[in-house]
């Protein structure tokens, strides 16, 4: 399960992305937190702002690459927020796979792209 921020992220991708000035995704986030969700967006290289635009609006913003070009993965990363899943993993499995597990998931997370979404 993806968390509220990442579904909000997406959703802010997909509006800079159809040229939306309104926010699709009607979370209630303080001012703070919208500020924090764009600036890890521009951290990590998926929105930039526009020249002598204002911070936080939508329309201050473009994608540094196309849609169907960022994924899942690249949305987690640049949050830094995990994915839940709804059956658990036995820390033992992790102990004794943990690179081969952590490659699979990214390989997987990589291959969905938000323009999917």
């Amino acid at each position: 399960m993806l968390s509220i921020r990442t579904q909000t992220a997406i959703a802010v991708l997909h509006d800079i992305a159809s040229g939306n000035d309104l926010q699709s995704a009607n979370f209630l986030f303080s001012e703070g937190e919208w500020k924090e969700l764009f600036g890890k967006l521009e951290q990590g290289r998926l929105i930039r702002r526009l020249p002598d635009r204002e911070p936080g609006k939508l329309s201050s913003y473009a994608l540094w690459r196309p849609l169907p070009e960022i994924s899942l993965l690249d949305v987690l990363q640049a949050l830094n927020e995990p994915i839940r899943c709804n059956m658990p993993t036995p820390e033992e499995f992790y102990m004794n796979h943990s690179q081969i597990a952590n490659k699979v998931a990214r390989t997987f997370l990589a291959h969905i792209k938000i323009a999917d979404w």
